[in-house]
Order: structure tokens, then C-alpha cells, then sequence
């Protein structure tokens, strides 16, 4: 196997043949000197006009080097098709990792033609709207069209009332679609317009489906022929004197449409019908099925169908699924949407050639198309390995053909000026590609009457798995055994991780066939893949009958199957040799591309009689990031011919190198799991202070009294229940201070008193003083004025310890004890200036009493 040591190449580097019959079969398989057999029991389908495409490519999309690719192509062509859609060839080998030139695939597919002819109902049975839908789905035909080498013509028809009257009129002339073709066509399918009763407008199936088949005739003799016919399926020749008398004119009309059905059948071209109006599904039916069948694959989605359009609406998902089948491309449902809007749609990997079509309802809509990268495609340029095309811009429907896509979500940006943003915008992608197979048995060399296990692994042409769950459900795959002493076997596969098969939708399709007793020598396993629009290479399992014992045995197992870039996965080989020679056991890489997958170890010698047991790393290459690999670990026995003593199917994810917090987590999770507790614990403590600091300062719940002379002594006045709303300090006023009725007020912003809590009462700072500290129940003279205001506690919440929490603050400060005897806040026992002796109230009389002893009958808080 050759080798890449840089693990990347140039696109334009790589080219180098394919293996010799080699891969997934889509043909029934191939005889001893090229020739193609058809196994016995499958229908290979009548595909007579559909040639195989010349080859595979391949892109390699890394994320660190991007516009760089690994390109795989080559092969000459085969003939028959068996479950498989245009079948791709294999090539003379030049080794198990060698390439295919992309240069080449582009061509092939982009060179893949067809000869089509739209016929278009312009009779009276149709409404103008529904041949303005005609010409809507003629347009996307022309300009989704793949190949610039198709050729295509246009024809409008309804029937010919009289000898100056013609029932086909050819309105586009049979082109080749070059990009100025394109343009022509779509500006010569504007002049469809219904006819007028004196103009012939009958509908005359049989005089236009002989027409088309004329010019259809005129192209190549090998090139697929297509009829697209637009109508509502109504015959109607009623007032054409050529179908005789008037009485006659119905059946014979009928017996000459089934006539040129039959023409068309045998000059093999396909029908595909689509009706608008008050179209009769059944008639629609009958000349589908009367024309050609044959198709590019026994599926019955590759044969001639009908279908119809209720609606505008409706045009974009009949003609794109009608086009698709005829086309055999995969056809993703188009998305809708009113400009400006942006319309996403993914690619698959296994897409080779794409068509975005945009319908956009109105020509003024303009259309940006952005690649998954975020880059904005330019027309006519090559980036990354891929051409972009465009057809029909400024026009009611445009396409952009893209050659070797970039896998992933596309956005499809639409605009348009004020005034043309209310038509429906329709969005679809149609295309074809390829894929790549290993194919494996276990044990590699069965036994007559043994049933050994089969599994087949599909990849991208780039050699990655394929596990997308939609790329997957394209698939039928299976497999066919056949030998030396008996007729070939069908081999039942799948992927749902049931029986034989480990794990559902990994790619891998597994499960198990009995091998004939009547098998002498020679055996070979080759998949078979049924599926629209996608070809695959041919690489069977070759090996022969085993022994009762094998004497040299090998088995090889690979763990640690997510690596980073650079990196490997650890293998284990286990081998024994029972025979009296020394053996030589050749490890090899197989169907992986150079550079990706390298082995550490590729021989291992084995005396007579020795069993080992050895490991190894299966190295990725630098630049795999972000792509899960697939290949096949080869053992065999140089002594025996090359016997493969065993093969084994390996898929290797690659993921990005971790960063240093992940690293740290990875080594250290152990240190890093209780210093993140601490951490948080910490948080949290820091959190629980901060509150609890800012609660003991929260001065709500107590309640504000002024104290005002009276008498001897003083008398209770205004009052003021603190509410801070989480504000604090808490500013009030005094007002009227000097009036007989002096009344407190809240001033949350101008307020020129300020209260909060203190360790042992308030903290009240007054307007020329310092800040102070008041004891609950006490009282202070107000500055320059004989009246006084007292700090009590309240009935509501705050004055009985305000909550749990704060319970809990204060009981850990120490301040949840009541104060014992003596005053507050000075132990000398002496008064602070201004505050009342002892706890204030007004007794009986109206003057202010003091409490026994001096101290505060209310807890400190």
C-alpha cells in the first residue's frame, strides 16, 4: 500500500487507478475476462440507453487545511446494471490505497447526458394559469438540467381543426445546453401561451408523442430519451379531420395514442407525465406505463411515473421528484419561503454533482448561495475543489450546478425590492454521487456447510463511514456468494443491530450465508447496492475453501477507536502456527486512503508450534481532524499464496486535540471534582456573609416615633414604619419640625435622615452629626429642637427577628441576647447626649416615663 508520510496531498496529486475488480457491486458481477454475468433470479431491469458513469472522486475537507483535498478516480466503463444506479467501474490496481483522478469523475458526471423532450398541452382544456405553471416546471427542466451536453427541445401542441392547422408547433429547436443555450430555451419557453378555439385547440397526444420521438431519434443512439409531457391527460381530437369521421374521431384517437405509445416503447424513451388543470390520474397512468421502462436501476422510483399538480405551489415537488427519477439524481424536498428569508439545505458527502434549483416566483428575486464554510459562492470560480455554475439568473427560475460539493447545511439567501415579496420562493437539491465498500468474511476461509459472517462497510469517496441516518436509509445493500461447485447465493444484509450485526446504523451491514456443501475451491463475496442516483465501486472478498483445521490461524482486534490527529488506535494480534515451518504474517491497510491509516508493526514471524500474542498502533494521519475513518486491518500468510488468515473492518474517529481545561480535567478530574466543591462551598459562604451583612443592616420592620413636648414632659406624635424595599441606609424627614404637629416622612432620595442597623439597635446619623448609635426603645433629641424621636421595634416582620436567616445572623454575632440591666451601649453607665434616660413612653399623664433601673424592656436586634 502506498503511502502519504505528510498525510495530505493536492487535489490535483492524487490521481492513481482503482483496484481490479474491486467494491460494491451495483452490476450483477463480472465473469473471468471482463465479461458481464447475470446471476440467475435477479432482474437486471431493461437498461438499454443508460451507461455507466467512468468514475469515482473523492475530497478531503480538513479543517486545517481547507481547499486542500484527497481526490480519488479512474475507471473504465462496464456495461450491465443490477441494483445499482449507473453503475461506476473499476480500474487496473495500483495498490489498496490508490486514488481516482477528480478531474476525471468531474467530467464523467458532469458529461453524463441526456436527450430529453418537453411537451407542453397548450390545448383549451387548460386554463392559462395552468400553462402558466407549464412553463414554470419546461423553465426548472432546462435550467436544472446537469449536463451541458444534453440535449433538449420544446414543444407546444394541441390539435390541427383544419389543413392550414398544425397540432405541434416546435417552439424551442433541439439544442445542446451550453450556458447560452440555457438562456435561449428559457426565453423560447416565455412564448407557450394557450391557444384559441380557431387556432386548434383540441389535444392531439398522438401526432405530439410521435413528434417528440422524431426529434428524440435524431440524437445519439446511446443516450438516455426522456419525454417529459406536460398536460391534464385529456384526449380531445373530436374536431381533427384527421382521425376520419367525425363518429370515429374518439376511437380512433385512443388507437392511435396506444400506437405511438408503442413507438415510443420501442424506440426506448421514456415517458414521465405531469398534469396540471383538471388532470385524469388514470390516463396519466396508462402513458407512463405504455413507453419505455427500462431505467438506470431496478427500483421503483428510477421507472416512468405520473404525476400531478393541484396548485402553484405544487410544481417545485412534482417536477423536482419527476425530474429526479428521470434524471435518477437523489431529490431532497424543496423548501418554500417569501423573501427576504434565508433557506437551508444540507448536502450529503456522498454527493458528487449538485443542482440547487430556485423557483422564485418573481424574476426580481435575487438569490446569494453560501457554502457550509459561511462563504459566499461566486459563479464561474473554482474554490475548494469545487466549480460553480449558475443558469438563469434574472430570470423566473435559476440553478447553480455545483461539481464536487462541500458536504454540510447550505444557505440559500433570498431578497427582493419592495413590491415583489409576495411570491412563494421555492428551494431544492437534486444531485448524484458515489461511495466506496470493504467487504469482509469471518472466518475468512469456511468450511462446506458452514455459514460464516459477511460484513460490507460503505464510506465516502474520501474513505469515511457513513453514519448519517438519512444518507443510510438511501441504501439497499446486500451481498451474493459465488464459487467453485455451486450457483450463486444472495447474501441477506443489514445495519440494525440485530443478530450478526453489532451495532445499528454504523455503516457497516452485516450477516451470514451458508456456504454450499457442494463447494470445491475458490469463493467470492461482492456487495450490491440498489439506490437512485448513487453509484459504487466494485471490491469483492476473494478466498477459497478451509480446511477441517487450519494450522495457521490469526484473529486482531482494535480498541480505542475515537483518537485525536496524529494519534493511534491500539490493536492486538493474536496468531498461532501448527505447522513445522516458520511463518510470516503480513499486516496491510486496505481501502483507506495513503496517509490516513498507517500500522506500527506489518510483519510478524511465528516459529513451528509458537502462538503470540502482540500489540500495535493503528496510526491517523496529521490532518484527519473532524472525519471518522474507515479501512480494513488485511492479515495473511506469505508462505500460503497470500491466504487472508482474517480482515478486519475498522472505523476510527478523529476528534480535535482537547484544549488545556480539557486536558486538566482528563489527567486531574480526581484533584479538580473536591477543589470545585470547595470552590463553590466557598462561593457560597462568601455569598450567605454578603447577604447576612447586608440583612443586619436592614433597618426594616422597626418603627420610627417623634416625641413632642407636651406639658413637663413629651407626648407620642407622628410615626413611620421602616420599609426599605432592600434600600439601605433608610432616608426620611422631618417636617414641621417646629409646628405643635411635627410629622415624619419617607425620602428615599432627599431624605436627610438616615437609619440602619447596628450591632445593638439603630444606627442613625441626623442632619450636622455623626453617625450613632440609638438602642430599640430609646429616644434622641433632633438637632436644635426640643423634640425627639424614639426607635421602637414593631409588630411586623423585622421586629421579631426578621426570618430564619436573620435569626440565624444575629444568634452567631452574639446579638440575640436581650440586654440585662444598665444601658445601652456604654458600660460607664453614663447617658449618650440627647438620648432619653432609659426606655421613653408616655405614661397616663402624658409625660414620658422611664423604665426601672435604666434598662430596655426590648430584645437588642
Amino acid at each position: 500500500m502506498s503511502t502519504d508520510p505528510s498525510g495530505d496531498q493536492s487535489r490535483a496529486a492524487r490521481g492513481a487507478p482503482a483496484p481490479t475488480g474491486a467494491g460494491l457491486r451495483g452490476d450483477a458481477g463480472h465473469e473471468p475476462g471482463g465479461r458481464v454475468g447475470t446471476p440467475s433470479g435477479i432482474d437486471t431491469g431493461d437498461s438499454a440507453g443508460w451507461p455507466a458513469s467512468d468514475g469515482l472522486g473523492a475530497r478531503r475537507h480538513s479543517p486545517r487545511t481547507v481547499g486542500r483535498r484527497r481526490v480519488l478516480g479512474g475507471g473504465a466503463a462496464l456495461g450491465a446494471l443490477v441494483l445499482a444506479a449507473l453503475t461506476l467501474s473499476p480500474s487496473p490496481v495500483q495498490g489498496a490505497g490508490s486514488g481516482f483522478d477528480s478531474a476525471a469523475l468531474a467530467k464523467a458526471e458532469t458529461q453524463d447526458p441526456v436527450n430529453a423532450a418537453i411537451v407542453v398541452d397548450v390545448s383549451g382544456s387548460l386554463a392559462q394559469k395552468d400553462v402558466e405553471r407549464e412553463r414554470d416546471a419546461a423553465e426548472r427542466i432546462v435550467v436544472g438540467e446537469m449536463s451541458d451536453l444534453s440535449r433538449m427541445t420544446v414543444l407546444g401542441f394541441a390539435s390541427a381543426d383544419n389543413d392550414r392547422q398544425s397540432p405541434v408547433d416546435e417552439v424551442c429547436p433541439a439544442t445542446t445546453l451550453s450556458g447560452v443555450a440555457r438562456e435561449k430555451l428559457s426565453d423560447c419557453i416565455g412564448k407557450l401561451k394557450s391557444r384559441e378555439q380557431n387556432e386548434g385547440n383540441g389535444t392531439d397526444f398522438p401526432s405530439a408523442i410521435r413528434q417528440a420521438v422524431d426529434r428524440l431519434g435524431e440524437g445519439e443512439p446511446n443516450v438516455p430519451r426522456v419525454l417529459f409531457l406536460l398536460t391534464d391527460g385529456l384526449l380531445d381530437v373530436e374536431d381533427s379531420p384527421i382521425y376520419g369521421d367525425p363518429k370515429d374521431r374518439e376511437a380512433n384517437g385512443k388507437r392511435e395514442l396506444a400506437e405511438a405509445l408503442a413507438e415510443a416503447k420501442a424506440a426506448k424513451v421514456q415517458i414521465w407525465p405531469l398534469g396540471f388543470g383538471k388532470a385524469d390520474p388514470a390516463k396519466l397512468k396508462e402513458m407512463a406505463a405504455g413507453a419505455h421502462q427500462g431505467s438506470c436501476v431496478n427500483l421503483p422510483q428510477a421507472k416512468p411515473q405520473a404525476r400531478t399538480v393541484p396548485d402553484a405551489e405544487a410544481v417545485g415537488d412534482a417536477l423536482q421528484a419527476a425530474f429526479a427519477g428521470a434524471r435518477c439524481l437523489v431529490s431532497e424536498k424543496p423548501v418554500k419561503g417569501t423573501p427576504p428569508t434565508d433557506v437551508k439545505l444540507r448536502i450529503s458527502p456522498l454527493a458528487t454533482l449538485a443542482s440547487v434549483v430556485v423557483s422564485k416566483g418573481d424574476p426580481k428575486v435575487t438569490v446569494t448561495y453560501i457554502d457550509p464554510l459561511g462563504k459566499k459562492v461566486e459563479p464561474g470560480k473554482h474554490r475548494d475543489g469545487s466549480t460553480f455554475t449558475l443558469a438563469g439568473e434574472g430570470k423566473n427560475v435559476e440553478a447553480l450546478r455545483v461539481t464536487d460539493p462541500r458536504p454540510g447545511n447550505w444557505t440559500v439567501h433570498l431578497d427582493a425590492p419592495e413590491g415583489h415579496r409576495d411570491k412563494l420562493a421555492s428551494v431544492g437539491v437534486q444531485w448524484r454521487g458515489s461511495l466506496r465498500s470493504s467487504i469482509s468474511m469471518k472466518p475468512t476461509a469456511p468450511r462446506p456447510g458452514e455459514s460464516p459472517v459477511v460484513e460490507l462497510q460503505l464510506q465516502t469517496r474520501d474513505h469515511e463511514s457513513i453514519t448519517n441516518r438519512t444518507d443510510l436509509d438511501r441504501l439497499r445493500v446486500s451481498a451474493t456468494l459465488t464459487g467453485d461447485g455451486f450457483d450463486l447465493v444472495p447474501i441477506s444484509l443489514s445495519d440494525d443491530g440485530e443478530g450478526e450485526d453489532t451495532k445499528a446504523r454504523d455503516g457497516i451491514f452485516s450477516g451470514t450465508v451458508k456456504v454450499p456443501e457442494t463447494a470445491t475451491g475458490a469463493l467470492k463475496a461482492v456487495g450490491v447496492l440498489g439506490a437512485v442516483g448513487l453509484t459504487a465501486d466494485h471490491r469483492p472478498f476473494p478466498t477459497r475453501i478451509g480446511g477441517v483445521n487450519e494450522l495457521v490461524r490469526a484473529d486482531i482486534k482494535v480498541s480505542d477507536t475515537t483518537v485525536h490527529p496524529g494519534e493511534g488506535a491500539r490493536f492486538t494480534l493474536k496468531a498461532e502456527n501448527h505447522t513445522t515451518t516458520r511463518r510470516t504474517l503480513s499486516l496491510s491497510v486496505e481501502d483507506a486512503a495513503p496517509g490516513d491509516l498507517t500500522l506500527s508493526r506489518r510483519e510478524y514471524a511465528l516459529d513451528p508450534g509458537e502462538s503470540i500474542t502482540e500489540y500495535g498502533t493503528l496510526r491517523v494521519g496529521d490532518n484527519t481532524e473532524g472525519r471518522t475513518l474507515a479501512g480494513k486491518i488485511r492479515v495473511v500468510d506469505t508462505a500460503a499464496d497470500e491466504q487472508v488468515l482474517e480482515a478486519k473492518l475498522v472505523t476510527i474517529k478523529v476528534v480535535p486535540v482537547p484544549s488545556l481545561p480539557e486536558r486538566v480535567w482528563r489527567d486531574y478530574w480526581w484533584a479538580v471534582v473536591p477543589g470545585a466543591i470547595l470552590l463553590v462551598a466557598l462561593i457560597a459562604y462568601v455569598i450567605w456573609a454578603w447577604r447576612a451583612r447586608k440583612m443586619r443592616a436592614d433597618p426594616s420592620g422597626l418603627v420610627l416615633r417623634l416625641l413632642v413636648p407636651h406639658g413637663g414632659g413629651h407626648r407620642e406624635g407622628s410615626s413611620l414604619p421602616v420599609s426599605t424595599g432592600g434600600v439601605v441606609p433608610y432616608r426620611f424627614e422631618v417636617v414641621d419640625e417646629e409646628s405643635d404637629d411635627p410629622r415624619l416622612e419617607p425620602r428615599p432620595t432627599s431624605g436627610g435622615y438616615y437609619l440602619r442597623r447596628g450591632p445593638r439597635g439603630g444606627l442613625l446619623r441626623m442632619p450636622g452629626r455623626a453617625e450613632e448609635s440609638v438602642r430599640i426603645g430609646t429616644a434622641v433629641t433632633l438637632p436644635g429642637s426640643t423634640v425627639q424621636l424614639r426607635i421602637e421595634p414593631g409588630s411586623g416582620r423585622g421586629a421579631s427577628g426578621g426570618g430564619a436567616l436573620r435569626r440565624l445572623v444575629r444568634l452567631l454575632d452574639g446579638s440575640g441576647r436581650r440586654g440585662s440591666g444598665g444601658q445601652s451601649g456604654d458600660r460607664s453607665g453614663q447617658q449618650r447626649p440627647g438620648a432619653t434616660h432609659g426606655s421613653a413612653y408616655p405614661s397616663s399623664s402624658g409625660g414620658v416615663g422611664a423604665s426601672s433601673g435604666g434598662g430596655s424592656p426590648h430584645p437588642d436586634l
